[in-house]
C-alpha cells in the first residue's frame, strides 16, 4: 500500500534511510560520512513536518519497505530568469534490499507522479549517482530521461 507518511512512521523510514546512506557512502566515501541515528531523525523529521515536503511510503504487512522523500519546488522564488512553474524533486527514493524487483519502486514513482499532477507540477526531477546504473535504468523504464549532466573535478 502506498500512502503519505506521518511522524509515527519515522522509525521505519529511517531503517531504509540508513540503508540508502550506506549505499551513498559506497559510491562517494570522499563526501558522505557515517552519521548517527539522531541525525537521520532530524533530517527525516523535516520531510514529515514541513508543508513543502512530503514522504510517500510503501507499507506491506505493517512494514515500511520503501519510501520517496519529496520537495515541492517553485521557480517563482528565484530571480526571474526562469518562467514560473512548480516541479516535484524526489530527494530520495529507496526500496528495502529484500523487497527490490517486486514493483515497489514503480508504485512509489507512480505515487510521486500522481502527487505531481495534483500539485499542478510541470515535471518530476531527481538526481542519481553516475555509478548507479541499476537506478538509472529503473528511472528510464519509468519514463524519466536525462535532463542534463553535472560535471565535477576533484582538486588534488
Amino acid at each position: 500500500m502506498i500512502r503519505f507518511a506521518d511522524i509515527n512512521d519515522i522509525t521505519g523510514i529511517n531503517v531504509l534511510h540508513t540503508q540508502l546512506h550506506v549505499q551513498h557512502i559506497g559510491y562517494r566515501p570522499d563526501i558522505f560520512a557515517p552519521i548517527e541515528q539522531p541525525v537521520f531523525d532530524r533530517l527525516m523529521e523535516e520531510y514529515l513536518t514541513k508543508t513543502d515536503k512530503r514522504v510517500l511510503i510503501s507499507e506491506n504487512d505493517g512494514v515500511i519497505d520503501g519510501y520517496a522523500a519529496l520537495s515541492v519546488c517553485d521557480t517563482k522564488k528565484g530571480a526571474g530568469e526562469i518562467l514560473p512553474f512548480t516541479f516535484i524533486e524526489v530527494n530520495e527514493l529507496c526500496v528495502a534490499e529484500n523487497a527490490q524487483r517486486k514493483g515497489i519502486g514503480t508504485a512509489l514513482l507512480d505515487g510521486v507522479k500522481a502527487f505531481a499532477k495534483e500539485q499542478g507540477a510541470k515535471f518530476v526531477e531527481l538526481g542519481v549517482n553516475a555509478e548507479n546504473h541499476t537506478a538509472q535504468e529503473f528511472y528510464k523504464a519509468n519514463g524519466m530521461f536525462v535532463k542534463n549532466y553535472k560535471m565535477q573535478y576533484k582538486v588534488q
